[in-house]
């Protein structure tokens, strides 16, 4: 059996070509996956029956019909297919459909179809399930030591072939988005959004804020600021993540020069933060506390006026803002303090929090 790369009803996905069966079958999960996004409707449902599978006992199934699937340009139209519950393969091209097809091979790595490599109507790349795990667990593995370009191409390869899962074709695009390549990366997340809300829900804050981050860097601040907040309201809300979304958030604004609106998305959330740990902004001096995460979200808030047009108020701020990051812990801060021989380790007499 091999996996080669398909679209059924113009959705991307990889199929097992299976000359032992008699039958196109649809795994539960696939069949849902494409009736949930439109690939196939109550119209395609033809009826119902029993199959006999391959431990030798009798299921029902599902009959529906497939407009059209396409193996590298070539389209097989109205196949008739079952869908199984319990079959772990998405979907197998069985003699069916196989017959349809007319002569094939199979040379090396290479489905051909026709009568030669050199004559035939299209060929198709097929891997066996080892080569696949093998090129996986490559990718992988740069992906795990940021090295994104090496594993760029072979999520690429893979990706090309259908043989990337919602995971994958993440990890591929995050490739992308490391790399600066910010269209491709969009593109992909775009593609997998759906899949990876229903099917992977951990990974869902993730995506949206990516997404975001992509609209944010090709200047679309409104769309940007719809998604982090998506992504701001899947992830857990007092966790360094969630942090770093809620002052990305606050950047965006500001590159929408909306000063006011900034200011108040970081206070509201400090002030959410430090209630939820029971904290005062000065506990840091009181109770000699420190706090990495609001250590960096009142350096965050130093930068919440535009400094394009400084004004007495604004320096002001960001003096403030600065000594109590330094205060909580913040290198940035302290280094900023010992610059210009602003003292941090006790509280201002002037200073009201």
């Amino acid at each position: 059996m091999y996996r080669i790369p398909c679209k059924v009803n113009g959705a991307k996905m990889k199929l097992i070509f299976d000359t032992g069966a008699e039958s196109v079958c649809l795994s539960l999960t696939m069949a849902e996956y494409l009736f949930d996004n439109d690939f196939i409707s109550k119209n395609d449902i033809k009826g119902s029956g029993s199959s006999q599978v391959a431990d030798g006992s009798i299921v029902d199934h599902i009959i529906i019909n497939i407009k059209d699937i396409e193996i590298q340009g070539i389209h097989l139209k109205n196949v008739e297919a079952v869908v199984i519950d319990g079959q772990n393969a998405p979907l197998l091209l069985g003699q069916s459909a196989i017959k349809k097809l007319g002569k094939y091979s199979i040379s090396g790595n290479k489905l051909i179809i026709g009568t030669s490599e050199k004559s035939s109507r299209t060929s198709a790349k097929v891997l066996t399930e080892e080569e696949i795990n093998t090129l996986g667990k490559e990718a992988d593995n740069a992906y795990n030591e940021r090295a994104y370009y090496v594993a760029l191409d072979i999520y690429k390869q893979l990706y090309e072939y259908g043989f990337l899962n919602a995971i994958g074709i993440k990890r591929y695009a995050d490739c992308y988005y490391y790399t600066g390549q910010i269209e491709n990366a969009l593109e992909l997340y775009q593609d997998i959004k759906t899949n990876i809300e229903s099917d992977f829900p951990d990974y869902k804050a993730d995506v949206l804020f990516k997404i975001g981050s992509c609209f944010d860097y090709l200047g679309n601040y409104d769309v940007a600021l719809s998604y982090l907040e998506k992504a701001k309201y899947y992830s857990n809300t007092f966790s360094p993540y969630h942090v770093d979304i809620v002052m990305y958030i606050s950047r965006v604004y500001q590159r929408k020069d909306d000063y006011d609106k900034a200011r108040k998305v970081m206070d509201d959330y400090i002030l959410q933060y430090m209630s939820n740990k029971g904290l005062h902004p000065t506990d840091c001096w009181t109770k000699s506390l420190h706090d990495e995460n609001i250590a960096e979200m009142y350096y965050e808030r130093a930068s919440c006026n535009d400094a394009r047009f400084p004004n007495e108020k604004f320096y002001e701020e960001l003096e403030k803002y600065k000594i109590i990051a330094a205060a909580w812990g913040s290198e940035k801060a302290i280094n900023w303090c010992k610059k210009y021989d602003i003292q941090f380790l006790s509280k201002p007499d002037n200073y009201n929090y």
